[in-house]
């Protein structure tokens, strides 16, 4: 009969025939194998952050000869010691993240030699022996990332003829000497990011002729050279995104098919006319550099395999965005967030009918102008968030429900108007159809009044409608904006006419009565008469009387009626 012991501060289980203790309580000092089956084929030791283990290994599973994974993490695990996973003839993941060694020593690993995957990352590893690997001879995937690697001992690797996957982000290596990657050559993923690298000597790309994927972020390189991956004859993924590029130099990629190419949050100021030459790419992050202009051709030879582009966060303006996607006919995904847009063209995407994904939020878009959504027929996502859009028009709210592949449309977070003139349309809209299902779903009354101010932050389907302030001049909603426009300087210019008119008719009487008080001076003063418009005062000067008075006040108030006709217009 089989036995059946469990430790009290783990839980014990079987899983596809498989025996697995998982102790995850904390407050741990010592790993429970005294209370473990000797079957036991997964042990999985870890804490929370508020109730840490401080645990050693040692030779403690000489008694547990079928175990198949270990799982020690979180744990303050000091070093790893002498042949402590003795025999581990059937081993074949063994994890130590997450813990405190500072150290790795000859015989560590040794009865390893069926293992397949070690995870040492996030330790405080700095020192190796010589060919600290040499008992895994199986091993396919290595994790030493997060250490604190400055150097790479002479043949570090060596022995590890099947490693298929590498991964030293996070080590301040600052340069990697080609001599410790060539034992290697099987290598089909290398992870170098946060490593301070300022570049790479081309005789490691020679080292790992059969390198699939190719991690490089946050690093230090300034430049690439070209054809610089020309060894990589496989080369499907790159990621360079967090350097300090500033420009993709012709042909960089040349000769490659890429499945991904990341070059987000460099310093790209410009693309040449044949920075893709040759070259076919199926995802491409451009997003966060500092372009600012695109030549029409660009992306023409990539036009036929880019799948998914993100131009997020550069300062592009709404004609380079149309001329660059035009000749992206089978574009899918598309993000061009954050780039402060100001307008969308009708005939943006006229040539984009394959577009699944659209990202426009965090610019200042404040309208979707009407024809901008038709060629969209096949749009799955589409995110307008965080823009200054004020209202929707029935048109573009039509294309929108006629639009059955429309999964999620983001609409939060911009200026809405509640304005009776522009909610009450909305509102009647939406009660119709299932559309604000689509646009809100499990975030409520995600469409919040702006304006006018009593009604700021309150959802816009729970306003009601004695809530609602009418609009100063009622017209139908697609053509609001134009009309008053048009009408505000019609009447603008008749009233200053006007103005023009009165001002020249009070000057001509003005000099009249003025000569008339000069000629017959005397008389006027023998009989005290002012029945004129000008009369003289104590000190000699002219006075006006009541006529002129209320000329001017006339004249007056009709510049300032003018004034505000004008700019109501204009707004």
């Amino acid at each position: 009969m089989a036995e059946t012991k469990c430790p009290l501060e783990c839980e014990c289980q079987v899983v596809a025939h498989r025996k697995i203790v998982t102790c995850d309580e904390g407050g741990m000092t010592e790993i429970p194998t005294n209370n473990m089956d000797r079957d036991t084929q997964v042990l999985t030791v870890t804490s929370p952050p508020d109730n840490p283990n401080f645990l050693t290994i040692g030779r403690i599973f000489l008694e547990f000869p079928y175990l198949e994974e270990i799982h020690l993490t979180n744990s303050h695990v000091p070093a790893i010691g002498d042949s402590s996973f003795w025999p581990g003839k059937r081993m074949k993941i063994l994890n130590l993240s997450h813990n405190n060694i500072t150290l790795l020593h000859d015989q560590d690993f040794n009865g390893l030699s069926n293992l397949e995957v070690l995870d040492l990352s996030n330790n405080e590893i700095f020192s190796t022996p010589s060919a600290p690997f040499r008992f895994l001879n199986n091993l396919k995937s290595l994790s030493l990332a997060n250490n604190h690697f400055q150097r790479l001992v002479p043949r570090f690797f060596y022995m590890l003829k099947k490693l298929d996957k590498l991964d030293i982000s996070g080590n301040p290596l600052k340069e990697l000497d080609p001599e410790n990657l060539k034992d290697l050559r099987p290598l089909r993923i290398l992870r170098l990011a946060d490593c301070e690298l300022l570049s790479l000597h081309s005789l490691v790309y020679q080292n790992l002729p059969n390198i699939q994927e190719l991690d490089l972020r946050n690093n230090n390189f300034f430049s690439l050279a070209p054809e610089e991956f020309r060894h990589l004859k496989n080369l499907r993924i790159v990621r360079l995104d967090g350097n300090y590029l500033s420009e993709i130099r012709e042909k960089t990629f040349g000769g490659h098919h890429l499945e991904i190419l990341g070059l987000s949050r460099n310093n790209i100021i410009k693309l040449l006319p044949c920075s893709f030459c040759n070259t076919s790419v199926k995802i491409l992050d451009l997003s966060r550099n500092r372009l600012s202009s695109l030549t029409t051709d660009v992306f023409t030879m990539v036009s036929n395999s880019l799948d998914t582009l993100n131009l997020g966060f550069n300062p592009l303006d709404s004609y380079t965005v149309f001329t660059t996607v035009s000749v992206l006919h089978r574009l899918r995904n598309l993000s061009l967030a954050g780039m402060d847009i100001d307008k969308l063209l009708p005939e943006t995407f006229n040539r984009n009918p394959e577009l699944r994904y659209l990202n426009l939020s965090h610019n200042n878009i404040p309208g979707i102008p009407n024809g901008f959504l038709q060629p969209l027929s096949r749009v799955e996502v589409l995110d307008l968030s965080h823009n200054k859009l004020q209202e929707l028009t029935f048109e573009v709210l039509s294309t929108l429900n006629s639009t059955p592949s429309l999964r999620v449309f983001s609409l939060h977070s911009n200026r809405w108007s509640c304005l009776e003139c522009n909610v009450s349309p909305l509102q009647e809209y939406f009660n119709q159809s299932d559309l604000y299902e689509k646009i809100c779903q499990s975030k409520g009354d995600c469409l919040k009044c702006a304006t006018p101010l009593q009604l700021a932050g309150r959802g816009m389907m729970s306003v009601q409608r004695e809530e609602l302030k009418l609009c100063a001049i009622s017209l139908p909603q697609s053509h609001v904006g134009v009309n008053a426009s048009k009408i505000g300087t019609i009447i603008a210019v008749v009233i200053i006419v006007i103005l023009v008119l009165v001002i020249a008719s009070a000057i001509m009487i003005y000099k009249r009565q003025s000569a008339d008080y000069y000629t017959h001076e005397q008389e006027r003063v023998e009989n005290a008469a002012y029945d004129n418009i000008a009369v003289v005062d104590k000190n000699g000067g002219l006075q006006m009387d009541k006529v002129q008075e209320s000329m001017l006040f006339t004249v007056c108030l009709t510049l300032f009626a003018s004034q505000f006709v004008l700019d109501d217009g204009v707004t």
